[in-house]
């Protein structure tokens, strides 16, 4: 069973579930999670309407190992499971009924590389996210991530924002800045107490909304046989047509198709998982 913090307001109002560690590696929202947990607990924060669970690590192995996961990526694999068959399944099945129980969800991550920009993604885009987003202290959202799988049957992208949406509830994935930076647990702690601000469920004033520059996600591309990228691109760098990104082994070079930007560049990413994405 994953450990779960719960806390409810004197009034009836918005269900709010904050998730950290679905990658056992991102421990950003690990340390916010606790020290928003124990300024309820010391009654410093209370809630005054609506419900609040926090899960702060929700792949434990992964997490007691450093790890990003144990057998999968959990967060390819956010549905019922009947019959789980991997360590990550089993967690699903948990997720999903949380996720089907609270109104909104907050999915806390954080990146790979020293340096890389936080962000927001917006998959499905409605009244709650869009308000969610606004309140977050944030310079980048990206759209797009459901159309750019939607044609590639080789992975599976079942998310917590896909789950949420299925279950006719909300889901914003923030992405941090790099795992290991204070100031990425910083921005998840932030991120917390401006979502339960922005829906009144703290008796704070309203966050002040930040104008953001979208990025449309156009593709990825897998990294399908030993090669690396041709620098240390970091998140959001900007690229021009024709510019060499990366290069395998055997000599075959990988160049930008038009002008954008390099998203989620993974240095050290495995044979036939994502090694980064293309948007403009």
């Amino acid at each position: 069973m994953l450990d779960k913090f719960e806390f409810k307001g004197k009034k009836d109002g918005l269900g709010l579930l904050v998730l950290a560690a679905v990658h056992g590696n991102e421990t950003a929202g690990v340390n916010a999670c606790h020290r928003v947990i124990q300024e309820f607990q010391s009654g410093r924060l209370k809630l005054t309407q609506g419900s609040l669970t926090l899960v702060p690590i929700c792949n434990p192995e992964a997490y007691k190992k450093d790890v990003r996961c144990i057998d999968e990526n959990l967060n390819r694999v956010i549905v019922p499971h009947p019959h789980p068959q991997t360590y990550e399944q089993g967690l699903a099945n948990e997720i999903c009924e949380l996720i089907q129980s609270h109104r909104l969800t907050l999915d806390l991550h954080s990146t790979h590389c020293i340096g890389d920009v936080p962000f927001a993604f917006c998959d499905y885009p409605d009244e709650y996210n869009q308000k969610l987003i606004s309140a977050l202290d944030v310079d980048f959202v990206l759209e797009g991530w459901p159309e750019i799988y939607s044609q590639d049957t080789t992975i599976q992208d079942c998310s917590t924002e896909q789950y949420a949406h299925v279950c006719s509830n909300t889901a914003t994935t923030l992405e941090c800045g790099y795992h290991k930076e204070p100031k990425a647990i910083e921005i998840s702690y932030r991120a917390i107490l401006s979502t339960l601000a922005a829906f009144e469920m703290i008796d704070a004033p309203h966050p002040e909304a930040k104008k953001k520059t979208h990025i449309k996600l156009k593709s990825y591309v897998l990294k399908t046989k030993e090669g690396k990228l041709c620098k240390n691109y970091k998140h959001l760098d900007p690229i021009k047509k024709g510019e060499q990104i990366a290069i395998y082994d055997d000599g075959e070079v990988l160049v930008a198709p038009e002008d954008g930007f390099i998203l989620l560049p993974n240095l050290n990413a495995s044979i036939n998982t994502e090694w980064y994405y293309l948007g403009e």
